[in-house]
C-alpha cells in the first residue's frame, strides 16, 4: 500500500521543481526528501519518477502516470483526517481559495483574518488568478472556494451571493467631470476611460450597467485596459482617464483623486462565493464557507462598505445548469 507521506513528498517535488525547495516547503532536510522519493520508487518496483533537467526535477512518464492518482489519494487521506477531527469537535486541515485581482484581494484577507482567529488550526492559501483559471481549479479540486463577480451556473458548481459593491468613478484631481453635480452616463463618451480588459466579468458588468443607463458603448474611448486595480488607480492619478474602481480599492477623496457622482447613483457589482456542489461532511472548507456566509462574515463584509443581500436570500445558492 502506498505511503501518503511518500506521496506528499512526491507532490512537493512536483510543485516546487527540485528537492531543496520541496525540503524547505515540507520543513525537512534535502537528504530526507531524497530518501522519501527513493523509498517510493522502490515500492513501485524501482521505477524512476524524476529525471534532472538543469536545476529542475522533471517527471518521467511513470511519474506523470502517478501524478493524478497521488493527488487524489492525498486528498482522500486529508478529507478522512478532517472528517474525523470534526467529529471530535476540532477543525483542522487546509483550504485553498481563489479570487481575481482587485476588490477580491481587499475583501478576502479581512474575512480570512476573522476565520483564522476562530479556527487557528486551519491552514489557508490564497491564489490570485483569472476567472477561467479559478474555475479550472474548482473543477480539478485543487481549489476549494472562489470569490467571483459573476454567478456560475455550470453543472457541479453552486454560487452564493455575498454582497454588492459600489463602483467609484475616479478622476484625477481638477478633472472637468468633477465640476458637475451629477455626470450623465452618456457624457462618458467625452472622456478617455480606464477599463478592465474586454471579456472579463467586471468589464461585462460595467458595460451592461452603462447600457441600461443609456450610454452608447460604441462611443466610449478606452485609453487603457487592465485588470489591475492598482494600475487603474495609478493611471487615474497620472491623468490617463476616468476609472470605475471597487469601493474597497478606491482612495479617499483628496488623495490626488476625486469621485465623480454619476447620475442615477453609483454602479454596483456583485460578489459570489463559488464552490463544488458535491460535498462530504464537516471539515475546514465547510467551516470557512459557513463563516463567510454566516453572521461573522456578514459583519466583516458590512464593515468593508459592501451591501449585504437580504437575510432570507443571502444563503441560497443559485441553481446550476442541467
Amino acid at each position: 500500500m502506498l505511503n501518503t507521506f511518500h506521496l506528499r513528498t512526491f507532490l512537493a517535488v512536483v510543485d516546487t521543481g527540485n528537492y531543496s525547495a520541496a525540503a524547505a516547503a515540507l520543513h525537512m532536510s534535502q537528504p530526507a526528501v531524497s530518501q522519501q522519493i527513493r523509498a517510493l520508487e522502490e515500492q513501485l518496483g524501482d521505477i524512476r519518477l524524476f529525471r534532472r533537467v538543469g536545476q529542475r526535477m522533471v517527471l518521467t512518464h511513470a511519474g506523470e502516470e502517478l501524478l493524478v492518482s497521488a493527488r487524489e489519494l492525498v486528498r482522500l487521506a486529508e478529507r478522512a483526517e478532517e472528517t474525523l477531527m470534526a467529529l471530535k469537535g476540532q477543525v483542522s486541515g487546509r483550504v485553498v481559495l481563489g479570487c481575481t485581482s482587485g476588490g477580491g484581494e481587499r475583501l478576502l484577507p479581512r474575512l480570512l483574518a476573522g476565520f483564522h482567529e476562530q479556527f487557528p488550526g486551519v491552514g489557508l492559501e490564497l491564489e490570485i488568478a483569472s476567472p477561467d483559471a479559478l474555475l479550472d481549479g474548482l473543477a480539478d479540486r485543487s481549489l476549494n472556494l472562489a470569490l467571483l463577480q459573476e454567478p456560475q451556473r455550470r453543472r457541479g458548481l453552486e454560487s452564493t451571493l455575498l454582497a454588492a459593491e459600489p463602483l467609484i468613478l475616479a478622476a484625477p484631481a481638477g478633472h472637468p467631470a468633477l465640476k458637475q453635480e451629477q455626470l450623465p452616463p452618456a457624457a462618458l463618451r467625452e472622456y478617455p476611460l480606464i477599463l478592465p480588459r474586454s471579456g472579463t466579468a467586471l468589464r461585462r458588468a460595467i458595460e451592461d450597467l452603462l447600457r441600461r443607463r443609456g450610454a452608447a458603448l460604441a462611443e466610449l474611448r478606452p485609453s487603457l485596459e487592465t485588470d489591475s486595480a492598482t494600475a487603474q488607480l495609478q493611471a487615474v492619478r497620472a491623468g490617463l482617464g476616468l476609472a470605475f474602481l471597487p469601493r474597497s480599492c478606491a482612495p479617499a477623496r483628496g488623495e490626488g483623486v476625486g469621485h465623480v457622482d454619476l447620475a442615477g447613483g453609483p454602479l454596483e457589482v456583485n460578489w459570489f462565493l463559488v464552490r463544488v456542489r458535491e460535498r462530504s461532511g464537516p471539515g475546514p472548507t465547510q467551516s470557512l464557507f459557513d463563516f463567510i456566509t454566516g453572521p461573522p462574515g456578514r459583519a466583516i463584509i458590512a464593515r468593508a462598505g459592501l451591501q449585504l443581500p437580504a437575510e432570507e436570500s443571502g444563503h441560497q445558492p443559485l441553481p446550476a445548469e442541467r
